[in-house]
């Protein structure tokens, strides 16, 4: 028991003294100001540098466009993009889909019987084989 005790007195010595050396005095607002934009220019550094394994890094950046020459970009580029919109681009399809034409339901309902009628004059004729298994 006594070894116990003093095991744990030792240790427990130890504990407080790296407590004890560990304490600094608490950074100033100051010092975080620096240490944060150290960080931010190593963090930007790192972003724009290569790493294996990694797509292509963040590129430079550039100076703004004022919004006047924007504007007028827009505007030389707009006729064209209407023009693209409105034209033919192969593997789009036809934009405008060819209209069915339009039947009345009377000739719909008399194509139907005609052909239903041929139907069942080719299976009389022997023309259509006839599954006599039924249903499976």
């Amino acid at each position: 028991m006594q070894k116990t005790f003093w095991f744990l007195a030792a240790v427990l010595v130890q504990m407080t003294a790296t407590g004890v050396y560990a304490q600094t005095d608490p950074p100033t607002a100051a010092d975080k100001a620096a240490a944060r934009a150290e960080r931010r220019v190593q963090g930007a550094e790192a972003a724009r540098s290569f790493q294996p394994g990694e797509d292509n890094p963040v590129p430079e950046r550039t100076a703004k466009v004022p919004r006047t020459e924007r504007i007028a970009a827009r505007q030389a580029r707009k006729p064209e993009g209407v023009e693209a919109a409105r034209s033919f681009q192969p593997g789009e399809g036809n934009p405008v889909p060819a209209a069915a034409p339009k039947v009345s339901k009377s000739e719909r309902v008399a194509a139907r019987a005609a052909r239903r009628a041929e139907m069942k004059r080719a299976q009389k004729a022997g023309e259509i084989p006839v599954d006599e298994s039924g249903p499976n």
